[in-house]
């Protein structure tokens, strides 16, 4: 641990950074609070101190995580503009979130399919709940009805299983060239999920 990174960034950022990238990489399973220990370079009961356990500790990565996610996407649903607009700025943001930090995509997925309940409830809790229901308001502005059914949740649903799926689409044959890094395909696709909100437009 360099003087200066410890100068810059106080001991429970440290602590959170390194235990995202090892929580991400390994699962909350495949994590000790000695590895984190040696990774962040502070001891054990420094981390005790300022986490209590680690069920806290992966706890207090995803709420930074997930809030962040959150407000972002709370404050392109508010814009001043018109409800399209905000809707393809929602998705632009959830595009680029997911795109632009791997560690957070990975906490996402695994947080989806591990199948521990209370964590999940923890994710809806920390910022799900609130974006849907602001996703809805905006939904039923954009096309009265839209946001009352399955469609908010087909959104998230769209975006997240394109992201995933992006490196095995790569492999398929005679497909065309995808890549989360291409601003041409993330506006296309931006574009379809667009055309899947008025397709069923009451």
């Amino acid at each position: 641990m360099s003087t200066r990174k410890t100068n810059t960034k106080n001991a429970r950022n440290i602590i959170l950074e390194v235990s995202t990238q090892l929580f991400a990489k390994h699962g909350f399973d495949g994590v000790t609070m000695r590895q984190i220990a040696t990774e962040s370079g502070f001891s054990m009961p420094s981390i005790y101190h300022h986490f209590g356990n680690k069920e806290d500790l992966f706890k207090a990565v995803e709420e930074e995580m997930y809030s962040a996610h959150a407000a972002n996407l709370l404050h392109q649903i508010n814009a001043d503009a018109s409800p399209e607009d905000r809707l393809n700025k929602f998705l632009f943001a959830m595009f680029e979130r997911l795109d632009s930090n791997p560690d957070y995509l990975k906490l996402l997925q695994r947080n989806l399919v591990d199948g521990w309940e209370e964590n999940q409830a923890f994710l809806v809790e920390m910022s799900l709940q609130n974006v849907v229901n602001e996703l809805r308001l905006l939904l039923n502005q954009y096309s009265p009805g839209k946001g009352d059914g399955i469609t908010p949740v087909a959104i998230f649903s769209m975006i997240l299983g394109f992201v995933t799926m992006t490196p095995v689409i790569r492999h398929l044959k005679n497909s065309i060239p995808v890549s989360q890094d291409d601003p041409l395909q993330r506006s296309i696709f931006v574009a379809a999920v667009m055309d899947f909100i008025k397709s069923s437009r009451h």
